[in-house]
């Protein structure tokens, strides 16, 4: 095991103790790998509580419990001490990034380099919680199998059986065959007409 690895996780493990002694709470690995996740600041809270280990259907509920600071303080000491230690080793604090680049935003402005500006102000507000960047996998048609389109097909006429209703009435086609040259010679015989 790398030196700097043993060391972080000998600096983190005293930080664990410490909150701990001070709330009176263990911290479970769900909240340390939780609070692990959200000081990444990649993904939602929501994702974090379930790549922690949280259920889908209650991902939410923990994530904005161990947010709250009532009802599970020593995680948000936590995440603070994440945060801090983070700030000792980059030397970046989320205040100084935040005006970094709204410096650099600006002055991306100001010499009408207006793509470099958006993309300043994105990247701002993702840092700053106002926005998160979320994408979708969706499957296109020509991707599925005839299957999966079926099964699709069926779901969705089970869901919105109005939208499948057809009123009118079938009639049964049938297809006469015609041998090559009367459908030649009626092709022709139109041309001529015109």
């Amino acid at each position: 095991m790398p030196v700097a690895v043993r060391k972080r996780k000998t600096t983190s493990t005293a930080v664990e103790k410490k909150i701990e002694e001070e709330h009176g709470r263990v911290l479970t690995e769900r909240q340390r790998k939780f609070a692990e996740l959200y000081v990444e600041g990649l993904r939602a809270n929501a994702a974090c509580a379930r790549l922690a280990g949280y259920s889908e259907v209650t991902s939410h509920i923990y994530a904005s419990k161990l947010l709250n600071g009532k009802d599970f303080p020593h995680v948000l000491d936590y995440i603070n001490e994440l945060r801090e230690e983070r700030e000792r080793k980059y030397g970046v604090t989320l205040m100084g990034q935040l005006q970094r680049l709204h410096d650099l935003s600006r002055g991306a402005e100001q010499a009408n380099q207006y793509s470099a500006a958006i993309n300043a102000e994105k990247i701002r507000s993702a840092l700053g919680g106002l926005t998160i960047d979320r994408r979708e996998t969706i499957n296109t048609l020509d991707q599925l199998s005839r299957d999966e389109i079926t099964a699709r097909l069926l779901a969705l006429q089970q869901k919105y059986p109005s939208a499948f209703t057809i009123d009118g009435t079938a009639t049964e086609v049938k297809h006469v065959s015609r041998p090559r040259g009367q459908l030649l010679e009626h092709s022709e015989a139109e041309s001529t007409e015109e």
